[in-house]
């Protein structure tokens, strides 16, 4: 296994010190001298690579560092020769060593320490600042030539180039390492390139800075350094869309539209609004980090939101599942005793007289009758034999108006009823009879109509159901005075309702994620809720198609 293992680390460090020496040369070649691209490339890899890998790096940028040395040794002489053989990447290390001890650049899916990273991003530009400073002190020049100098505004721009370049690379090369890395669905059915996020990157961002751009070029005097500033605007948008990481990759869009604008070496304009870009970035990433902490705990309050509605549904599931067992017990019993009953007849039908065992026999049979009320309360049998639409039309519930003295009509429309998780058929059953209850309760009632209808919207699958009573008129010689007010009792008994109040039967709705209208107005008494299907379900609604 040793044998092994050796010659595959040995291919990783050769292949990370070639690339990143590669990666440096081609960024050097593009970068100027206020915009410097490699600063970016040494922060990315020491904060993403592991350690064990940063030996190669360090090799790959004494590589191209060495050489241009080298190169320019007659130029500038040996000393100046020695010190710019010295990789910058070499200080950078121990303070990312340092940094890395004591904090974690990624704290979840799409979260970096943003004060972390801009402090590396800080520290690292004043680091290779300074090098800078010392490298070109060093420098020998010709007989006759002013020695080069040194004050504050050129340290300063040697550190606003690093600080430019490492906020054009790093924030950006993380937000695709985290992309790429991230296992959730989402990002497995959606790649980057087909992103929500590249997608305004490209429209959003790309095309507003090819306009600014060519409003640049068409512009003369102030106006051009107005639209340069200005450019910083899609970066605004895009950072309210997608957080810090669309601050770091319109940031560094943005960076490189201003630097293409330059048109002479050191351009003072083109250096002001690169500095005021930077600064603008510096603060979206901040800004943009904060959205993505909220967005992650609003997300996870949601979640939590969800799971404690999962479990309530679950939760009605199983009390229905028991109420069915109890309702299955009550029948066993029931036929139990009647079939003993019956037995016990036959043995002591020659001692017992005729009128004396018709009596048993019929007190036997309404206690069986009441077991199968009951029962039927419990759990009704169509519901267990017809589904929940056979129930409303012909069983308990079309009893219960029918003993309340009122026409029933029953309609449903839509699709999709049938396909609903058994506990929402479950749950619309209870809610119809808790509701009739309440219509009921509400004065006597000479008609009654009851509306269901079904949907599929967004991947999840919804019912509605509408009950509206229309109250008898006062006087009514063929309703008894006290038959309103006992018809809701006995529907409550019939239909084992728990009569349940407006508030109560919105509470369940909501596990369901619906809600209640109530209506009355003169003589129409109107309840109409909502209900959705049931959350463990709608993960396989989602990816069926309609």
């Amino acid at each position: 296994m040793g044998e092994t293992y050796a010659p595959r680390t040995w291919g990783r460090h050769v292949f990370v010190c070639m690339a990143y020496a590669i990666s440096y040369a081609l960024l050097r070649d593009i970068s100027v001298s206020h915009w410097n691209l490699p600063a970016g490339l040494r922060i990315a890899c020491l904060l993403l690579l592991p350690s064990r890998y940063w030996p190669a790096l360090l090799v790959g940028e004494l590589i191209p560092v060495g050489y241009h040395a080298w190169h320019c040794v007659d130029d500038f002489g040996w000393r100046w020769s020695v010190l710019a053989a010295m990789p910058p990447l070499l200080p950078l290390m121990a303070l990312v060593a340092w940094v890395r001890r004591h904090a974690r650049l990624l704290l979840g899916v799409h979260q970096v320490n943003m004060p972390m990273l801009l402090g590396v991003i800080f520290a690292g530009a004043t680091l290779t600042a300074l090098d800078d400073v010392i490298v070109v002190t060093a420098a020998q020049v010709p007989l006759g030539m002013p020695a080069p100098q040194i004050d504050a505004q050129v340290a300063f721009g040697y550190f606003l180039g690093n600080y430019l370049g490492a906020l054009a690379i790093a924030p950006s090369a993380i937000a695709v390492y985290l992309w790429l890395t991230d296992k959730t669905s989402a990002t497995i059915e959606a790649p980057l390139w087909r992103s929500r996020l590249a997608k305004d990157v490209v429209v959003g961002v790309l095309t507003s800075l090819l306009v600014l751009m060519g409003l640049v070029f068409s512009s003369q005097g102030d106006s051009m350094q107005v639209f340069r500033i200005a450019m910083f605007l899609p970066v605004v948008w895009l950072t309210s869309r997608h957080g810090w990481q669309g601050a770091a990759l319109g940031g560094t869009l943005a960076s490189v539209a201003v630097t293409m604008t330059s048109s002479i070496v050191r351009d003072p304009a083109v250096i002001q609004a690169q500095a005021l870009i930077a600064f603008a970035i510096t603060t979206l990433l901040m800004l943009g980090s904060r959205i993505a902490q909220q967005a992650v705990a609003s997300h996870e309050q949601h979640a939590d939101t969800l799971r404690g509605f999962q479990l309530a549904q679950q939760g009605l599931y199983l009390e229905e599942l028991r109420l069915r067992q109890a309702a299955d017990a009550l029948e066993n019993i029931g036929h139990t005793i009647r079939e003993n009953h019956n037995r016990l007849l036959d043995r002591l039908r020659h001692v017992l007289p005729t009128n004396e065992g018709r009596t048993y026999e019929r007190q036997v049979a309404l206690a069986q009758h009441e077991m199968h009320r009951l029962a039927n309360a419990l759990y009704p049998r169509g519901w267990r034999e017809r589904g929940v639409p056979a129930t409303l039309r012909e069983g308990p519930f079309a009893q219960a108006i029918h003993m309340a003295g009122a026409t029933y009509e029953c309609e449903l429309s839509g699709r999709g009823l049938s396909q609903l998780a058994p506990d929402v058929h479950m749950a619309l059953y209870r809610l119809a009879c808790e509701v009739l209850v309440h219509v009921l309760s509400r004065g006597p009632m000479q008609h009654i109509q009851l509306q269901l209808r079904g949907g599929h919207t967004r991947g999840r699958r919804w019912v509605v159901m509408r009950l509206t009573g229309h109250r008898a008129p006062v006087l009514n010689p063929g309703l008894p005075e006290q038959a309103g007010d006992e018809a809701w009792k006995q529907a409550m008994t019939l239909l084992g309702a728990s009569g349940l109040g407006i508030s109560s039967i919105r509470d369940r709705t909501h596990i369901y994620g619906g809600d209640v209208h109530l209506r009355e107005t003169g003589p129409l008494v109107g309840v109409t809720l909502l209900l959705h299907d049931s959350l463990r379900t709608s993960v396989t609604h989602r990816g069926t198609p309609r």
